[in-house]
């Protein structure tokens, strides 16, 4: 599994996901805005949070979506893809508190704050409006699949945020096989490039 040997921000974003190709209303019609409700949200409200983490030196981002935002769960997403030792950014979200074993660094958005010095999570931020741009296409996904889709935009922001140099680079090694756009060049290209991602979606659906 992945794991971040520097500094990174840790950050949450909510994604509505609730029961999309599936009968389980008992004959009542679709209720729009039902997901839109007060404070954050969570698996059994249609509302499951994704984590986001970033590290600070090689930019390298995870996607992990959790069942609910408590720091129960806050602990499980660092402990599996953060090494003890590094310090953590955050902001000032209460389930952040009581890191054991890491630096923690919060900043305080509840004040208005969003930088002070090197203490903010703006990589975070910029990160979890590439999932959004990920997901737009979807429109609409089951929350039952939604880990899988985390661990796909693992995959696919690498390449997003790619220079358009290293991004032609990456598909000339994509389709440089005989046979040309095949699926077998397809997964060498993943798996030479993005093998730590690749068990990221292979083990996905096994937390649960």
């Amino acid at each position: 599994m992945l794991r971040l040997d520097e500094d990174c921000e840790v950050d949450e974003t909510y994604v509505n996901a609730g029961l999309k190709g599936k009968n389980r209303r008992n004959g009542k019609g679709r209720k729009r805005g039902g997901t839109h409700r007060r404070g954050r949200g969570t698996y059994r409200t249609d509302r499951p949070p994704i984590f986001t983490v970033v590290g600070r030196k090689t930019r390298t981002t995870i996607y992990r979506m959790e069942r609910r935002a408590d720091a129960r769960s806050v602990r499980r997403v660092i402990r599996s893809y953060i090494v003890r030792g590094n310090t953590i950014y955050t902001d000032d979200y209460r389930s952040y508190r009581g890191l054991y074993g890491y630096g923690h660094q919060s900043v305080a958005h509840s004040e208005g704050v969003y930088a002070y010095g090197d203490v903010h999570i703006n990589g975070c931020e910029s990160r979890n409006l590439c999932f959004g741009i990920f997901m737009l296409p979807r429109c609409g996904v089951a929350k039952d699949y939604l880990d899988l889709y985390a661990a796909s935009a693992t995959v696919w922001v690498r390449l997003y945020v790619l220079e358009p140099w290293e991004a032609l680079e990456a598909l000339n090694l994509c389709f440089s096989t005989t046979n040309r756009k095949s699926y077998k060049s397809v997964k060498l290209f993943y798996k030479t490039t993005y093998p730590t991602e690749i068990k990221i979606m292979g083990n996905s659906r096994d937390r649960y």
